[in-house]
């Protein structure tokens, strides 16, 4: 009797274990769908934002095309809404639960430090001097890049996907030093032939950023949601 009661717990425990890989399997696929379909609207919206950018960059109006990135969120929500429609998608589990919290967490706070930046932004331009300005703006760029770079390494945790993990640690970390140092602007007034020209510091301080999620939407999103999407 005891030996019945022991192998009838093995096999619930085998059971459960089995069903936790299925749906990791399942999650991962819809996971990497996510992450493709993110990557491809990032990539997009990033050259979008800087052609707009370039356009307009005049002393009024400098960076004014980045106020688009409010917008990205509902992009992506829409395509995803238009592609579980068309494919039947995962059920809701253990797994698939944890990743969509692990995102919309990122989402929540990357929204609420994107709008606090703009109102600090908006207002310390127009009560504080340049030099106390320049001092005290908040960098979204790195920070949002630091973020995401988390949240996928996060996502690779819970699918036990050790490549994900690595992924998102190199291209969140990368990115992060890459626009926090201001390696591309100063890359960009080194070959400047004159290096204090305003026109030119804003066009990198305006574009840049965008070059930088464009990098990161690349790595971190569209490659490793079309290698999640591929695994069989």
């Amino acid at each position: 009797m005891e030996e019945t009661k022991n192998m009838t717990a093995e096999r619930s425990l085998e059971i459960i274990t089995q069903q936790i890989a299925q749906s990791r399997r399942a999650v991962s696929k819809v996971t990497g769908q996510s992450l493709f379909i993110s990557g491809i609207c990032t990539m997009c919206m990033a050259v979008v934002i800087a052609i707009i950018n370039f356009v307009l960059i005049n002393n009024a109006i400098v960076g004014v095309g980045h106020l688009l990135w409010l917008v990205l969120p509902l992009i992506i929500w829409l395509f995803m809404r238009k592609y579980n429609k068309e494919h039947a998608h995962t059920p809701v589990s253990l797994v698939g639960s944890m990743v969509a919290k692990t995102w919309s967490t990122f989402a929540w706070f990357v929204i609420g430090y994107f709008v606090i930046a703009l109102i600090w932004g908006f207002v310390a331009a127009r009560v504080l001097p340049i030099e106390s300005y320049v001092a005290s703006r908040i960098e979204v760029t790195p920070v949002i890049v630091l973020l995401m770079g988390m949240a996928i390494t996060i996502t690779g945790h819970i699918l036990k996907q050790r490549w994900l993990i690595i992924f998102g640690i190199v291209a969140g970390l990368g990115c992060f030093i890459w626009e926090h140092f201001g390696m591309g602007q100063t890359i960009v007034l080194l070959l400047s032939d004159q290096p204090h020209l305003s026109l030119r510091a804003a066009a990198a301080a305006t574009m840049l950023p965008c070059l930088t999620i464009f990098v990161f939407a690349l790595v971190g999103l569209m490659l490793p949601g079309l290698m999640l999407k591929r695994q069989k």
